[in-house]
């Protein structure tokens, strides 16, 4: 059992230095030794839990996935008003983006290598469209939008919003500034689909009411 659990904590030391490695270094230069040797474990350990490179890549693209769609259904689940949870949308995640090494690792793999990764691209984007549109829909239902808005067009250019201004802040800060940019991107966006009256009521609250208001 001991052995067992050794395993578990070195493939899971291999997991947290491989997103360190790839958030920092393009996949095409970064090593296998970059990875293993900071642990002072030795290539053997390391192809005892991996058989190469991309393995180890892939699991951290799937993490990522894992973990936005985690914050994702949180964020469905606590906010009933359209329009204000898709403003926490883009706020959380642009938490998770700062904060979570493999989320920066796996989005930056994805991002500059899509062709090693391309099983996780289609669906990645889909779920973000689906969850986008769901909000849409509630913010449709409570006559928060403008009229003559096609939800899945506008879904689609949200998502395209956001990706722009995560990749420009890996670009220019490597995610320092992400929250700022991404709430900033979501106050504009939300003006632009939003009734007036519908954008004066949430720019009077707390981007963190989602969270806590039904």
């Amino acid at each position: 059992m001991a052995s067992q659990q050794r395993s578990v904590e070195t493939r899971e030391a291999l997991l947290s230095s491989g997103s360190r490695v790839f958030a920092g270094t393009p996949y095409d230069k970064a090593r296998i030794a970059d990875v293993f040797e900071p642990l002072a474990l030795t290539q053997g350990a390391f192809y005892f839990h991996f058989d190469n490179k991309h393995e180890l890549a892939a699991e951290i693209v799937r993490r990522e996935h894992e973990a936005m769609i985690v914050v994702t259904e949180a964020v469905l689940a606590a906010s009933k008003d359209g329009l204000l949870g898709l403003r926490q949308l883009a706020v959380e995640l642009g938490k998770l983006i700062r904060e979570n090494i493999t989320v920066q690792a796996g989005l930056r793999l994805t991002a500059h290598t899509p062709e090693e990764f391309e099983a996780y691209l289609p669906e990645s984007f889909a779920i973000w469209e689906r969850t986008i549109l769901r909000f849409l829909e509630r913010a449709s239902g409570q006559g928060a939008l403008i009229d003559g808005l096609d939800l899945k067009e506008t879904a689609s250019y949200i998502v395209a919003t956001f990706m722009g201004a995560q990749q420009l802040s890996f670009i220019v800060s490597n995610w320092v500034d992400i929250e700022d940019r991404v709430r900033t991107a979501a106050t504009f966006t939300v003006r632009s689909i939003a009734t007036e009256e519908a954008f004066r009521v949430l720019d009077a609250k707390s981007p963190d009411e989602a969270l806590t208001r039904t």
